[in-house]
C-alpha cells in the first residue's frame, strides 16, 4: 500500500514538472528575437526591446506572392512600429499584411507608391500619415485596419484602389484632398464610424464608384466638398454650461496630437473628462456638457425651501396684522358708537321740586 502511495506522488510531481516545462517554453515562445537581413537590394532589422521593424536602403521592396514570402515574416508577430526609411520608394504587395501587434507605421517622403494588401489585417494599427508623394494606393492596402481612426489622402495621389479602406470599422473621418481618377468600388466599405468625410470640389461624381462608400456612415453625396483641403484641422470646442457656451477653436496640422483637459466647475460634472486626438486633416467639433451634481441640487434645495417658508411666514404674519389691526378698530368703533349712545337717551334729567312761591310744603 505504501509503495502505490510512493508512485503515486512521484507521478504527480512528474506531471507538475512537465506542466512548468510546457508553460515556460509557451512563455518563451512568444518573445521574438532580435533579427536582420537583406530583401532584394534593400535591408531589414528588427530590435525586440522596441519591437521596431526598420527597412532600410534605396528603391522599391520587392515583390512577392503572398505574406509567408516576405522577408521578416519571422518577427512579424512581434512587431509593434515600423520605420520605412527615406529612399524607399514602393511598400510592396503584403509587406505588413496581418501584422496583428502593428500600432504605428513611419513612411518616407521618398515613397511613390503602397502596394495591394500592404498594411491589410493589421488590427491595432491606430494612425498612418500617407506622404504627400505617393501617387498610388493599391487594392486593400488598408482593409480591415479596424483601429484605424483617420486617413489623409493627399492631392498626389491618383490611383486609389478597390477596398483600400474597408471594413476600417473606427475610421471616424477620412480626407481625400486630390482628384483620383478613380475612387474604386468598395473602397470605403462598412466604414460604419465615418461621420467626417471631405472630398476635393474638383473631384466629380463619375470618378466615384456606386459602391466605394457601401454602407459607410458617410457617402459622396454627404461628404463636405472643399476647395482646399490641405490636411490643416480646426478643433472646436463647445463648452456647455446651464444653456450657456464657451468656445475654444485651435488649429492644427496633419498629424499633430492634441491634449486638452476639461476644465472643473464646482458643483458640475462634465460629460467628458478631456479633447484628445490626431489632426486628421478635417475640422472637428466637440461639444462638453456639464451637468449639475445632485449633492449641489440638494444643497440648493433647502435653500430655496427656506426662503419660501421665509416669504410664507412674512404673509402670514402681514395677514395677522392686518386682521388685528381691523379687529381693533372694528371694537373701536363699536365702543364709541356705544358711548355716544348712552350719551344721548341714557341720560337723566332732575326734576325742580321747590314749592312754589319759594314756600315748603
Amino acid at each position: 500500500m505504501k509503495t502505490k502511495m510512493k508512485w503515486t506522488r512521484i507521478l504527480a510531481l512528474g506531471l507538475i514538472v512537465v506542466m512548468l516545462c510546457l508553460t515556460l517554453a509557451s512563455c518563451g515562445g512568444n518573445k521574438v528575437a532580435d533579427a536582420s537581413g537583406t530583401a532584394g537590394t534593400l535591408g531589414w532589422n528588427y530590435v525586440s526591446d522596441t519591437k521596431t521593424l526598420t527597412i532600410t536602403g534605396v528603391g522599391a521592396m520587392p515583390e512577392v506572392e503572398s505574406s509567408e514570402d516576405v522577408a521578416w515574416t519571422s518577427v512579424r508577430e512581434g512587431v509593434q512600429k515600423i520605420v520605412v526609411s527615406e529612399g524607399i520608394t514602393a511598400v510592396s504587395d503584403y509587406a505588413f499584411y496581418g501584422m496583428n501587434s502593428m500600432t504605428e507605421v513611419e513612411l518616407p517622403a521618398s515613397l511613390k507608391a503602397i502596394g495591394d494588401f500592404s498594411f491589410a489585417y493589421s488590427q491595432k494599427l491606430v494612425t498612418v500619415e500617407i506622404p504627400s508623394g505617393v501617387e498610388s494606393i493599391g487594392e486593400s492596402a488598408f482593409e480591415g485596419c479596424g483601429s484605424l481612426g483617420s486617413v489623409f489622402v493627399p492631392s498626389s495621389v491618383k490611383t486609389l484602389g478597390e477596398r483600400a479602406f474597408a471594413f476600417c470599422h473606427s475610421m471616424t473621418s477620412a480626407v481625400i484632398a486630390g482628384e483620383p481618377e478613380e475612387i474604386g468600388a468598395w473602397t470605403f466599405k462598412n466604414c460604419t464610424s465615418l461621420e467626417n468625410l471631405v472630398i476635393s470640389d474638383k473631384l466629380t461624381e463619375d470618378r466615384v464608384d456606386a459602391t466605394a462608400f457601401e454602407d459607410a456612415a458617410e457617402d459622396f453625396a454627404s461628404a463636405e466638398k472643399n476647395s482646399n483641403p490641405n490636411g490643416e484641422s480646426t478643433i472646436t470646442i463647445h463648452y456647455v454650461t446651464d444653456g450657456e457656451t464657451v468656445t475654444e477653436t485651435h488649429d492644427m496640422e496633419y498629424g499633430e496630437s492634441y491634449y486638452y483637459p476639461t476644465p472643473a466647475k464646482d458643483g458640475y460634472t462634465a460629460d467628458a473628462t478631456e479633447v484628445s486626438g490626431t489632426a486628421n486633416g478635417a475640422d472637428r467639433t466637440v461639444t462638453v456638457t456639464y451637468t449639475k451634481d445632485a449633492e449641489a441640487e440638494e444643497e440648493e434645495a433647502p435653500v430655496e425651501e427656506e426662503e419660501e417658508e421665509k416669504n410664507m411666514t412674512t404673509i402670514v404674519i402681514g395677514i395677522v396684522i392686518f386682521a388685528v389691526v381691523l379687529i381693533g378698530i372694528g371694537v373701536g368703533a363699536f365702543f364709541l358708537l356705544r358711548s355716544d349712545k348712552k350719551g344721548k337717551n341714557g341720560s337723566t334729567v332732575r326734576k325742580n321740586t321747590a314749592p312754589k312761591n319759594g314756600k315748603k310744603k
